[in-house]
């Protein structure tokens, strides 16, 4: 009986492992091309061992466009708030003239936690953004357009996946590794070169 267990076991494993490197090399053949521009890394380290560090400008962008979603996002509650609380006054003055009271009571605590909740899953967030292939700098350069709210998309844009880690806007690899000895041809790199799976995620394939 342990021997099936652990051939079963075997069997899945292999038979995942074989499922994902047939999909790798189904998006390294029909996968969209896309460059995405590099940004700054730490000086004191861009090269680390056999492997450079990599960030992507499109991860500020990102980052930028979540935080005018969340302040707007904020400031549409707050005002929702202030005009609830405005009309919970008038309703309590409206029953201390008739000779009612108001409870007193103190806001809820399943409320406030329901709010760090939110916050907290924000923190934690994946979504899409939605990127434009230019011929500016370069062909196939794609540039950040808006954060996906399933509005159709125009013929030159794509979806690209991301995570929120904290304060961290993760989209693609964040190494690209070489082989010992070459780290001088990839210094002066501006982009990653990619290409794209249907579900938004990306494959990097080299520097440029």
């Amino acid at each position: 009986m342990r021997k099936l267990y652990i051939l079963a076991v075997l069997v899945l494993f292999l038979g995942g492992y074989g499922l994902s490197v047939y999909r790798m090399e189904t998006v390294l053949a029909e996968g969209k091309t896309i460059l995405l521009a590099l940004a700054p890394v730490d000086p004191r380290a861009p090269l680390m061992g056999d492997y450079m560090a990599l960030r992507y400008v499109v991860n500020n962008d990102i980052r930028k466009a979540l935080a005018r979603r969340a302040a707007q996002s904020a400031g549409q509650k707050a005002a929702q708030m202030n005009a609830e609380n405005g009309a919970s006054e008038a309703g309590a003055s409206d029953r201390a003239i008739n000779g009612g009271g108001t409870d007193g009571s103190a806001s809820s605590p399943t409320a406030s936690a329901n709010s760090r909740n939110t916050h907290d899953e924000s923190r934690n967030a994946e979504g899409f953004a939605v990127l434009r292939i230019t011929k500016d700098p370069v062909p196939h350069t794609a540039s950040f357009v808006r954060l996906d709210d399933g509005s159709p998309l125009q013929a030159d844009e794509f979806l690209l996946a991301y995570r929120l880690r904290g304060y961290e806007v993760l989209t693609a690899a964040t190494a690209f590794f070489f082989q010992e000895g070459t780290a001088h041809q990839y210094t002066g790199a501006k982009f990653g070169v990619f290409k794209l799976a249907p579900d938004g995620k990306t494959l990097l394939v080299g520097l440029r």
